[in-house]
């Protein structure tokens, strides 16, 4: 039924990436999907802040999370999924790849917010790629 699989996962916040991999990963073994793991760093690249960090401390930072990222496959997938490292909004990112990568279903992972007494729930970056998503979204709870 689905052939590619966008599983976004924000590093800074793994508990999202641990209710969504299990799903992704499920669901491509069981479709034979392809998938890709996705973090969204925030805007580095931005001129404004580019002058703040020098390029090698950028291309660090986006080394370290994917390797971040490369160990987390490692708990959920049997085959290794594509890694994806971008930088700039993180919901205008996720739709982008969504889009050129042709996906046909996004996988996010809820995670727990402290000022709702812990419920879990989708933030506003998993909103905003549900509501403008250019395929099927599945919330993993």
């Amino acid at each position: 039924m689905y052939k590619r699989i966008l599983v976004p996962v924000d590093m800074s916040s793994p508990e999202a990436g641990q209710r969504s991999c299990p799903q992704a990963a499920q669901l491509a073994e069981a479709w034979g999907a392809q998938v890709q793991l996705l973090t969204v760093m925030p805007g580095y690249k931005i001129p404004m802040v580019a002058s703040f960090f020098p390029e090698s401390a950028v291309e660090e930072m986006t080394k370290r999370v994917s390797k971040e990222l490369q160990e987390l496959a490692k708990q959920y997938f049997k085959t290794a999924p594509e890694i994806k490292v971008r930088n700039g909004k993180r919901a205008q990112e996720i739709l982008d790849e969504a889009a050129s990568w042709n996906a046909d279903l996004i996988v996010f992972g809820c995670r727990p917010k402290d000022a709702v007494g812990g419920e879990l729930m989708l933030g506003s970056c998993g909103t905003r790629v549900s509501e403008a998503a250019p395929c099927s979204v599945l919330v993993a709870r």
